[in-house]
């Protein structure tokens, strides 16, 4: 079985869907229907789910058929189809039909292990469905995402993306559609590449976001600057606490481009992230990086109740990062 991106994906006689995340099994299938639709518009689609995910289902709609017409049958819940139907996939996979392509989806669990095992062993291509975590594939999501809708989008915008939205992909997936609806020019009107400014407009406010526009000011020295943007966000009603997760995120990452040997792919970073990190990183010794993260460290400690007054917390914890990098 060899396992391929759920944008990459091509049509296969089988093609297995395997993982918890459901946006991304999802955006799989309709690629496969995509394609099927694209290779030639009178393909037939069955739906083997529900009430139609029964005995012999598999049979009747693959077999062999007089006028020979593509046909694409989608299998949605195979870990929880009925054990005749898994016993008709597992007799199917040893010998598909011509002209036909079957997507099975399987979404986790332990059910049809025997099946999983089968189609591992017949090397059947095979998507991964996991949850989405690493930084780096958050990014590849994205990337898709505009590619799907056949936008641009610049590497900086692709990484704010990220930074405002990145725990949860489905509002990952959401914001993204938004943004391509709003800088989608008139007809006729050639559309641009979606920039870092487009992302800014759309997540304005929004507490992540403003966070990391904070980390980013302090980390650069820009103390009134990153003072101005941290009391913009508390009037707001920010909370101290995802404030500060988000700066330690961005103090951490700083960190990490210092160890020796450090490169994109052992961080799990994307290389022009670590570019960033790495030019700002020569402003930093190991001793201001310390002081930094003793703020950070301080400050998380004291907007989680050992503290009197978070607000005032994160304001010094910001104003210490930027005193420690200027002092180096």
């Amino acid at each position: 079985m060899s396992d391929v991106e759920w944008h990459s994906v091509a049509l296969a006689p089988v093609v297995l869907v395997h993982g918890t995340e459901t946006l991304i099994a999802d955006r799989a299938v309709q690629r496969l229907r995509g394609l099927a639709k694209e290779a030639d518009p009178s393909v037939a689609v069955h739906d083997l789910s529900g009430e139609a995910a029964t005995a012999g289902a598999l049979t009747q709609v693959a077999s062999p058929s007089l006028f020979g017409e593509p046909r694409l049958v989608l299998v949605p819940d195979v870990q929880a189809a009925p054990d005749a139907l898994v016993a008709e996939i597992l007799d199917y996979v040893k010998s598909p039909e011509p002209d036909v392509n079957v997507v099975l989806v399987h979404r986790g669990g332990n059910r049809g292990k025997k099946l999983l095992d089968a189609l591992k062993k017949s090397g059947v291509p095979r998507v991964d469905a996991s949850p989405v975590k690493r930084y780096g594939d958050k990014q590849a999501f994205v990337a898709a995402e505009f590619a799907r809708a056949e936008r641009r989008i610049q590497s900086d915008a692709i990484g704010a993306l990220v930074d405002a939205f990145g725990t949860d992909l489905a509002e990952l997936a959401a914001i993204s559609r938004q943004l391509v609806e709003d800088t989608t020019p008139e007809e006729g009107a050639p559309a641009p590449a979606v920039s870092v400014q487009d992302v800014h407009a759309l997540t304005a406010g929004r507490v992540e976001s403003t966070a990391f526009a904070v980390a980013d000011a302090a980390i650069s020295g820009r103390e009134q600057e990153a003072l101005q943007l941290l009391q913009q966000a508390q009037l707001a009603g920010a909370d101290p606490v995802p404030i500060v997760a988000a700066i330690a995120s961005k103090m951490r990452s700083l960190a990490k481009v210092t160890a020796p040997g450090a490169n994109a792919r052992t961080l799990g970073m994307p290389d022009w992230m670590l570019r960033n990190l790495a030019r700002e990183a020569r402003s930093w010794t190991d001793r201001s990086l310390a002081r930094a993260l003793e703020a950070v460290a301080r400050a998380d400690h004291e907007v989680k109740g050992a503290g009197r007054d978070p607000r005032w917390s994160v304001q010094r914890m910001v104003m210490e990062i930027c005193r420690a990098r200027r002092a180096r």
